[in-house]
């Protein structure tokens, strides 16, 4: 759920937003920015160090990575919110519950276990 826009940000003011993603070590990083009103997911990223703008940005545009606010999938021109989280998340391969129900399919058809057989 995306955080309703505050009174401070209606007024022209500043918008506090955090930036979250896993590093290439695999520990999580999270940086506090403080963006002009208006300002969007692309302004957010342009606004962190150069080497994690640039390998945040190589990751997006080979389709590594994708843009999420509290979660919810977004485009990098979305509008941000005071207080927003904008999260750099890794892509699902495949769908988890197409995944689950090709290996149910699979195991119905080896027909070894009587619990994956239809009723």
């Amino acid at each position: 759920m995306v955080a309703p826009e505050s009174p401070r940000a209606r007024a022209g003011a500043s918008l506090e937003i955090e930036v979250a993603w896993v590093d290439a070590a695999g520990r999580v990083a999270l940086r506090a920015l403080s963006l002009p009103a208006g300002a969007r997911v692309d302004d957010a990223l342009g606004a962190l160090e150069p080497s994690e703008r640039d390998a945040l940005r190589a990751g997006l545009d080979s389709g590594g990575l994708a843009v999420a606010i509290y979660g919810k999938a977004q485009p990098r021109e979305a509008p941000l919110r005071d207080r927003d989280r904008v999260e750099l998340v890794a892509t699902l391969a495949v769908d988890p519950k197409l995944a689950r129900r090709r290996r149910v399919q699979q195991r119905r058809g080896e027909g070894a276990d009587p619990r994956w057989k239809r009723r």
